[in-house]
């Protein structure tokens, strides 16, 4: 299976809404696409090629999570290599278990320890089928012929099941023919379906060049959003710590925060409980307040220390193979590991436990530490 298709790459245009990261990583014209589909072909060929076809298969996925939950390990891979240790095994075979962990790597100084990807979304199943079925509309809109105008969206809510995408093309296409050419055609009323519990609006601005008339939707405009807790990442990093029972070797997971506002310190307030400031009142009146944090943190419970097991989690957020050079990650090490993370040059920032406090050491952002000029993809290095 290639990695990539043999085809005519023409197109210089953005993804469509509804379009998966890899078929658009795979059919783009650009240059920096085909920078970043260089780079990836050089990534596989250091993967075994006897390991490489499941990986591969993930990545050439319909499914966005599968191809950014398998480029997150090819990355790890080349990371690993790129800081001069090396993969001793994928998928190491455990004495008492069928599980296997992603890697087994060993450091120039000779230790080993076991590596583990993982990556969370902030999103419930249920979110993600919403967003897919709200995307199949918005792609459907902006594959309309409207060569006069482009369209204002304005969106609310997500649908709770298919939106009927025939009804509301036909209703959209009427609305369009009937628009003046003119600035007036914003005064016109908007174009307004409802449906399963989402709004979706339209205004109409008069075109300035027609000729660019390959797509509908101008602007788009969506509801601002809340932030959610991190249980995402707390919960996926309990999962993983439990995972592979007393093992042989330190054992780090590492994370990929794939959320909408991702934050660094998401992965601090996971293992070591959430943020939970303490007010004390005294018997003259004074008040205090003191930083502290619930019991609830994957490597801090209501009982002390728990998931020993866990030597380390590197995390980071929101990289793919497109944006990865411009971001940071980060080691946050256990203090109360069965098995202590040997001290690694990885180049990136740390969080070491130094007489009971974390101690902050910052390295670089991944470009420099893969040797990536710092425009990348933009320019070649």
């Amino acid at each position: 299976m290639q990695i990539f298709d043999d085809i005519a790459r023409g197109q210089q245009d953005p993804p469509q809404q509804n379009e998966t990261a890899f078929a658009y990583l795979n059919r783009s014209g650009r240059g920096v696409a085909e920078h970043v589909r260089q780079l990836v072909v050089c990534w596989f060929d250091h993967y075994p090629a006897d390991k490489r076809g499941g990986l591969l298969a993930r990545f050439r996925s319909t499914i966005d999570d599968d191809h950014h939950s398998a480029f997150f390990e090819l990355f790890l891979h080349e990371f690993i290599l790129v800081r001069g240790h090396k993969i001793v095994a994928i998928e190491p075979a455990l004495e008492g278990t069928s599980k296997s962990p992603d890697f087994l790597a060993e450091t120039t100084q000779g230790d080993r320890f076991y590596l583990e990807a993982v990556m969370t979304t902030g999103r419930s199943r249920e979110e993600k089928a919403a967003q897919t079925r709200l995307n199949v509309a918005l792609t459907a809109i902006d594959g309309t012929p409207s060569p006069r105008h482009f369209l204002d969206l304005y969106v609310h809510g997500v649908p709770g099941a298919p939106i009927t995408i025939r009804k509301m093309k036909a209703d959209l296409r009427k609305w369009i023919a009937a628009l003046p050419d003119d600035r007036s055609a914003f005064d016109v009323g908007p174009f307004t379906f409802e449906e399963h519990g989402a709004r979706i609006m339209l205004r109409a601005w008069p075109r300035q060049n027609q000729e660019w008339a390959e797509r509908a939707i101008g602007v788009r405009h969506f509801p601002a959003q809340q932030e959610k807790s991190y249980d995402d990442i707390r919960d996926a990093l309990e999962k993983k710590a439990k995972r592979y029972g007393s093992l042989d070797h330190p054992y780090v997971v590492a994370v990929n925060a794939m959320r909408l506002f991702p934050r660094e310190d998401g992965v601090i307030d996971a293992v070591l409980g959430t943020p939970n400031g303490i007010v004390r009142v005294f018997a003259d009146g004074r008040q205090s307040f003191e930083d502290g944090r619930r019991p609830d943190g994957v490597w801090v419970g209501r009982r002390g220390p728990r998931n020993q097991g866990l030597s380390a989690v590197l995390s980071t957020e929101g990289i793919d193979p497109w944006n990865f050079a411009s971001h940071r990650a980060r080691v946050v090490r256990n203090p109360w590991a069965i098995k202590e993370f040997p001290r690694i040059a990885f180049g990136i920032d740390e969080f070491n436990p130094v007489d009971g406090i974390f101690q902050r050491t910052d390295g670089s952002q991944f470009g420099a530490v893969f040797g990536l000029p710092e425009s990348w993809p933009e320019e070649r290095g």
